[in-house]
């Protein structure tokens, strides 16, 4: 798929030349003003690179980049002008952040160059960004599963392995131990003893079942 770049110029020949010029290997979309240069770029939202004369009627090449910036962050920008004014050059690079900029009357070959590196630089920024979407995805999934891991384990740390008979506790390294060993072990618990109500009725009723065998039988 070729790359779509945006040519500005108010001279109808210089934007002949330019279509002519690169046709061939671009995608060429063409702006006689910077009004008409902003509807494209509001409509276009994958632009490798925008051009533009400095000097034209209405909005000028430093406003329309700045513009630019705003509308399709994405593209790079070249300002082309007929005039070697460090201020129109200072306002470019600070208003409008341009990539490079271009002196008229110019050259194919020394325009062509110009285009070439700033469509690479588009497009290793844009796969600099596929890559950071795709690791910040990938991120995010890794970051699910952690959650999720943690979770299980988590889940697993509350079971607590007893034996249904004797009642001991089997801990991590699969040795069995009693249930008070266990717990005083892994929690810093201190046993006191003492007998609950259906032991005590149970306990009392045996031993009054003992007092009765001992006793001598009576005739």
């Amino acid at each position: 798929m070729r790359c779509c770049l945006l040519f500005i110029d108010d001279e109808e020949i210089n934007r002949n030349n330019f279509q002519q010029t690169f046709a061939d290997e671009y995608e060429i979309l063409l702006a006689a003003s910077g009004e008409e240069a902003l509807e494209i770029m509001a409509r276009e939202d994958d632009l490798a690179l925008i051009l533009s004369d400095q000097r034209m009627p209405g909005l000028s090449g430093v406003e329309i980049l700045a513009r630019a910036r705003e509308l399709v962050s994405q593209a790079e920008r070249i300002m082309i002008t007929g005039y070697s004014d460090p201020d129109d050059i200072m306002a470019a690079i600070n208003q409008g952040q341009v990539y490079n900029y271009i002196l008229k009357p110019w050259a194919s070959g020394e325009l062509r160059i110009a285009i070439i590196q700033a469509v690479e630089r588009h497009q290793l920024k844009k796969e600099n960004r596929l890559l950071l979407s795709a690791l910040e995805k990938k991120n995010a999934e890794l970051e699910e599963l952690v959650r999720t891991r943690t979770q299980e384990l988590k889940n697993l740390q509350s079971l607590l392995p007893i034996c249904s008979y004797c009642r001991k506790i089997r801990d991590d390294k699969n040795a069995w131990h009693e249930l008070e060993t266990y717990l005083r072990r892994h929690n810093d618990i201190l046993f006191t003893h003492g007998i609950c109500p259906h032991c005590y009725e149970n306990m009392m009723g045996e031993l009054a079942d003992m007092g009765q065998r001992k006793q001598p039988d009576q005739e």
